[in-house]
């Protein structure tokens, strides 16, 4: 099998149609759907299931409420495929999908191919289009240490390999152990410990032109919600994995740069939820 696409599912059930759609009607068939549904309160579970009665491509997962860090976990630990996919339950892939990343894949040359996206809205109207901004083709290890390592995690001018877990296709061997270890108490920044984790570990790497998915702007998506303080233990945990992984001697100055950035985020939000005063007294607690 060459692809496992895993989708997190938690109370999608306006969009989780569609994002299944865009995978099921098209005619490759050399994969698995591994849906898991993160404790909906929805109707979600029940959509999940009626599409797992009706193909045997997609495979269903149901457990409590752990976020989309947890739900991955679950569904990497039963994909078979030579290649992990993962897509947004509100997300979804563009018809030729399948056709380009099988054109690019079904020799298994490459360790990690990552594509393009379009960003669209709550109503899937295009609102623009997401290039990774690196040049396309092939990079080799010596490729991958010399034109992405620099500005992997975040150069000094800003610079930064997408992030997203969604625009690539990784070998299982290099992601399911990483995937894995990754802590379930980091809720934000997941997909970041993965992405560069996995980059610095591959041998090899494409990056394709192709637009291949679809993000929505859903504004109530966890990273667009603000309604209480950021948790400072979370910079902490990322750094930690970061340090487990990638070597001090390349990144370390990246790890202090993203943590000291993701510190001063982590302070702004004390004042979402708390007073001017209860705010700092917790900003100086943690300095």
């Amino acid at each position: 099998m060459l692809f496992s696409l895993i989708v997190p599912v938690y109370n999608n059930e306006k969009y989780i149609r569609q994002c299944i759609e865009s995978i099921v009607s098209q005619s490759f068939e050399d994969y698995e759907l591994i849906l898991v549904d993160d404790g909906s309160l929805d109707k979600s579970a029940e959509i999940c299931d009626e599409y797992s009665d009706k193909y045997e491509t997609v495979k269903v997962i149901h457990k409590s409420n752990g976020g989309s860090n947890s739900a991955r976990k679950a569904g990497v630990k039963i994909a078979q495929g030579d290649y992990i996919v993962c897509v947004d339950g509100d997300d979804y892939v563009q018809d030729d999908y399948f056709a380009v990343l099988h054109n690019v894949l079904s020799d298994k040359k490459y360790d990690i191919c990552c594509f393009n996206s379009r960003t669209v809205s709550e109503y899937g109207e295009h609102i623009k289009d997401n290039t990774i901004d690196y040049r396309c083709g092939y990079y080799n290890k010596e490729d991958i240490q010399k034109e992405i390592f620099p500005t992997l995690i975040t150069g000094i001018d800003g610079k930064r390999f997408s992030p997203a877990i969604w625009n690539k296709a990784i070998k299982r061997e290099i992601l399911a152990p990483i995937q894995q270890d990754l802590s379930d108490d980091i809720q934000i920044g997941e997909d970041s410990c993965l992405t560069y984790t996995s980059i610095c570990l591959s041998n090899s790497l494409m990056i394709l032109d192709e637009k291949l998915y679809n993000y929505r702007a859903n504004q109530n998506s966890m990273t667009r919600q603000r309604q209480k303080a950021l948790s400072w233990q979370e910079p902490v945990a990322r750094a930690n994995f970061y340090l487990k992984y990638l070597p001090q001697d390349v990144f370390g100055m990246q790890i202090a740069r993203i943590t000291a950035h993701s510190l001063f985020n982590v302070a702004a939000s004390s004042f979402v939820d708390k007073k001017y005063c209860e705010a700092k007294k917790d900003i100086l607690f943690h300095l």
